[in-house]
């Protein structure tokens, strides 16, 4: 399996769960259910906000703001759909820039406590999609205990081989 193809299939999920989170009254959406974050709403804006801040980084663009941005924002499941679709579409635009010899570049940043990390990029774009497949358990977990039942999202069933 290659990058490109896992993002595809991160991408597929979270449009499952987008569809999802829109058959579920909005008050639901934006319920405190004490994860990691508020809500499922805000969970799921993270998970797009942390594609978006590495997309960003590793591009060499600014990605300063990109957690300041209040979840509130987000006022219904249309405005969270289109935030997510400008994100893939911006992450897709760098996949296209990849090469094998690129992925196994090295990415150097400064962490918030001011540390230097350094990462082949493939392990970054590995992280940004483990990430979301993390806050996806999360999300799954919390629809199990609301009695929502939650997409179906294995990566057999994406491929069509389940």
């Amino acid at each position: 399996m290659d990058i490109v193809e896992l993002f595809g299939y991160n991408w597929h999920s979270r449009r499952e769960f987008l569809k999802s989170m829109a058959a579920l009254p909005w008050e639901k959406v934006t319920e405190n259910c004490g994860a990691s974050f508020d809500c499922i709403r805000d969970i799921f804006v993270h998970s797009v906000q942390a594609e978006q801040f590495w997309i960003r980084s590793l591009s060499g663009k600014s990605a300063e703001g990109i957690f300041d941005t209040p979840f509130t924002k987000f006022t219904n499941v249309s405005a969270i759909q289109e935030y997510a679709n400008r994100v893939e579409a911006e992450t897709n635009e760098y996949l296209k820039t990849l090469t094998d010899e690129k992925l196994r570049s090295v990415f150097e940043f400064k962490r918030r406590d001011g540390k230097t990390n350094r990462y082949r990029i493939e392990d970054i774009l590995m992280h940004v999609v483990e990430e979301e497949i993390h806050h996806r358990g999360e999300l799954l977990c919390i629809c199990w205990q609301s009695d929502i039942r939650p997409p179906y999202v294995s990566y057999m069933a994406y491929k069509g081989q389940a």
